[in-house]
């Protein structure tokens, strides 16, 4: 059977249909936040612009055409997006996120259910411009090897993509007793994946621990840009996923 998001993380669309934004934009803990809708929206403008400025200073001829939210949830930075392009496109795996973002009736989106392995509900650079943060940090490494060539492929030459992903976390990132933190890092990972298994079936669908955390190590996520034609214009430090001993980056690509 083909793995989807839903299949890995099946609580997503429980999420969605009990705390759409805490678990969009959680807590700095972690845990799920409680939202005024005004100032979590306020947080996407702020990001869009920071997207849009940074991407221009990266490649100022980029056109402003179309843009790809990837993992938009419910349209926090996808609605901000439009400002700045003639179309904005938000893709998510969560009927109940794409349901809230449609119903918001967002001028100049358009929002796509896609709980596929790949993107090919896209056509081949059929976007100037892609943005991802926060997503692909909750997928499983073998999904994300194959998302990130997809997001090349969409990508317009000339375009620019960025998306941001820690590196490979070993174990999961919630605090703890120091001491316990500090022995499950010598746990075999295969354990670790069972463990995270058990903890999210036995938490309750609509609970921030079952946002599972991966990653993947810089150098795996560098090769995967360049054998799928991409080239990369900056590597940034980023520590988004919350995890401080983890070191994460954002990724600047072009095509």
């Amino acid at each position: 059977m083909k793995k989807t998001w839903r299949h890995v993380s099946p609580a997503w669309d429980a999420l969605g249909r009990t705390n759409a934004l805490g678990a969009v934009l959680t807590r700095a803990d972690g845990e799920l936040a409680s939202w005024d809708s005004d100032e979590f929206f306020a947080t996407g403008v702020a990001d869009a612009q920071r997207f849009v400025s940074e991407l221009t200073v990266l490649l100022p001829t980029f056109s402003h055409a179309r843009v790809l939210d990837f993992g938009c949830g419910v349209g926090r930075v996808t609605h901000a997006l439009a400002n700045y392009f003639h179309e904005a496109v938000g893709v998510d795996a969560a009927a109940s996120m794409i349901e809230h973002a449609r119903a918001l009736h967002m001028n100049g989106c358009s929002f796509v259910l896609n709980d596929a392995s790949d993107l090919s509900c896209f056509e081949t650079g059929s976007f100037t411009a892609a943005y991802s943060r926060l997503v692909l940090q909750h997928i499983r490494p073998a999904l994300v090897k194959r998302y990130i060539p997809e997001l090349v492929r969409v990508l317009a030459p000339g375009g620019g993509l960025m998306f941001q992903l820690p590196e490979a976390i070993g174990v999961d990132p919630e605090t703890g007793i120091p001491v316990l933190r500090h022995l499950k890092r010598y746990v075999p990972w295969p354990a670790v994946v069972a463990w995270r298994r058990l903890k999210c079936r036995l938490s309750a669908p609509d609970k921030a621990s079952q946002m599972t955390m991966f990653g993947m190590p810089s150098g795996k996520v560098l090769a995967l840009i360049e054998d799928a034609g991409g080239r990369v214009l900056d590597v940034r430090p980023d520590n988004s996923h919350g995890c401080d001993r983890v070191r994460g980056f954002e990724y600047w690509v072009t095509r």
